[in-house]
């Protein structure tokens, strides 16, 4: 059996969106289970590649992270499914260099404009909350107090 990032099984996941989920018209109309596999796979990959979290594999997840990591892979999942087509369409504008777009009243930067992040990996709210604990933000690793233990003296080369 082929894990799907964190679900063992696809019909794992089909049952977060039955039990817990109360809109789910956009997982809904992923009409094939080769596609809700796939927006399941992008999903796992976007938070587990984006380097914003520090998330175990399936195999080295405990119950209780799995359990989470699940939850925030559907809605990963859930939001792709909805709004991929158009984040594509955002990057592929800022990509070629355009600052604005006249019709959705949207600006990329530029002559006094505050630039908006597209080069940031977009991840809703509901799932950086999820994943809090899994965050790499702010986890710097800082060395105090380093001591010697051997003299230079005695030290030879």
């Amino acid at each position: 059996m082929a894990e799907i990032g964190w679900f063992d099984v696809l019909s794992t996941a089909e049952n977060y969106f039955t039990v817990e989920r109360l809109e789910t018209s956009k997982w809904d109309a992923l009409s094939t289970d080769a596609k809700k596999t796939k927006a399941l796979t992008q999903a796992y990959n976007r938070i587990y590649y984006s380097g914003l979290f520090d998330v175990p594999t399936y195999a080295e997840a405990s119950a209780a992270q799995l359990i989470v990591l699940q939850k925030a892979q559907a809605e990963m999942a859930y939001y792709l499914a909805q709004h991929l087509a158009d984040e594509d369409r955002r990057k592929g504008l800022h990509a070629q260099g355009v600052t604005e777009a006249g019709i959705v009243k949207e600006r990329y930067g530029g002559a006094n404009q505050q630039p908006i992040d597209m080069d940031k990996i977009p991840i809703p709210p509901l799932v950086l909350g999820m994943l809090e604990d899994f965050s790499t933000e702010g986890k710097a690793l800082y060395v105090t107090a380093v001591d010697r233990d051997e003299d230079e003296e005695s030290m030879e080369l």
